[in-house]
């Protein structure tokens, strides 16, 4: 080091100068090296942690779009098992329905209003069950009040297939006495066995016919009250609907005006109402 320093202080003073103005340009040239590369590791840094939270942010706006897309496709179809309820307690009107058949439909789509209480919200889940709950009670109220207008329209039809029955044998005894009358027989012991039976299948059929006739009124008049009941108990388990409707909106973020649609489901519901009652009134004219 002090062969360096000695041989240094032996130079001209021009040489000196050059040497120092080296010496300052290389270390200015690091330093300026250095401050560039630490420049470009912070911008490198700065644009990394901008990537990784746009990734992050992306991710979670696909999150959101996926729980979304699947919220909208299980309340679509919530959405029709709930009609399809509706239209069972309607449905439990028509007689001629089999059991079985009543609620077919709803029962086929019941599945997708649990679903619900996998993915909706408190709010949401307390909603929709509050109208399931009362559904399931109604169709198994009018389950029940339909059962004596069965038995009564079971009976009337077996009235009918005895009422036939002792038509066609009646008719077959009138061929018998029209041919024991041309056969020109004057036995009357067969006479009066053919006559007798004659009249038991009569009296049978008159029997038959009075009962009839007693109880087709009154099959049609409860079958008109029941009628009422299954269209009132329809109205009034539509207006747990609207919760329902306006806790799921709200999940979906699509605007919902609760007041005018509770007047729009009762204005439907009043002229509902009025065509049963005009119905009613005029089969009951």
């Amino acid at each position: 080091m002090e062969e360096i320093i000695k041989a240094f202080s032996g130079l001209p003073d021009t040489s000196k100068s050059a040497i120092i103005a080296s010496i300052i340009t290389f270390i200015g040239v690091i330093f300026a090296a250095t401050a560039a590369f630490v420049g470009v590791y912070v911008t490198h840094c700065g644009h990394e942690r901008r990537f990784k939270a746009q990734l992050e942010h992306d991710k979670s706006l696909k999150r959101l779009e996926r729980e979304m897309s699947l919220r909208k496709e299980i309340y679509l179809e919530a959405a029709e098992a709930i009609v399809a309820g509706l239209t069972a307690v309607t449905r439990h009107a028509d007689l001629n329905l089999p059991h079985n058949e009543l609620t077919k439909e709803f029962n086929e789509k019941r599945s997708a209003i649990a679903k619900v209480h996998l993915i909706g919200r408190e709010q949401t889940v307390y909603a929709v069950s509050a109208f399931t709950d009362q559904l399931s009670a109604v169709l198994l109220q009018l389950s029940l009040q339909r059962q004596p207008l069965l038995q009564m329209l079971a009976r009337q039809k077996a009235l009918a297939d005895q009422i036939a029955a002792h038509g066609k044998e009646k008719d077959r005894i009138i061929e018998i006495m029209k041919q024991l009358n041309f056969d020109g027989n004057t036995e009357q012991h067969r006479w009066d066995f053919v006559r007798k039976g004659f009249e038991f299948e009569d009296t049978r059929m008159q029997e038959a016919l009075a009962e009839q006739q007693a109880l087709a009124p009154k099959l049609r008049s409860d079958h008109l009250r029941f009628l009422q009941t299954c269209s009132d108990q329809s109205s009034e388990i539509t207006k747990l609907l609207i919760p329902a409707v306006k806790e799921v909106r709200t999940e979906l973020d699509l605007p919902f005006d609760e007041e005018k649609y509770s007047k729009m489901m009762e204005e439907s519901r009043n002229q509902q109402t009025q065509m049963i009652r005009k119905f009613i009134a005029e089969l009951s004219g």
